[in-house]
């Protein structure tokens, strides 16, 4: 799930409908535990990208992020 334009699309950006609106949720709830009441978009967006991750892809991004200053340079770009 991600917002274009302002609206709720799944991974085939087909609107949310009965049968993605499970996937909108799951991604509502993680946001919410994650962050509390500050949601944004730019978090949202994060949740959505890592749930789209395989295995591997995951273990790749923790480990990146794991190495020390690793953030601060990429906020630089």
């Amino acid at each position: 799930m991600k917002i274009i334009n302002g609206r709720w699309v799944d991974d085939h950006n087909n609107p949310v409908d009965n049968f993605n609106v499970t996937q909108l949720l799951e991604i509502g709830d993680k946001v919410k535990a994650l962050y509390g009441e500050k949601i944004t978009y730019d978090r949202i967006n994060l949740i959505s990208s890592i749930r789209r991750l395989t295995g591997r892809e995951e273990g790749e991004l923790a480990s990146l992020l794991e190495q020390e200053g690793i953030i601060s340079k990429m906020s630089r770009y």
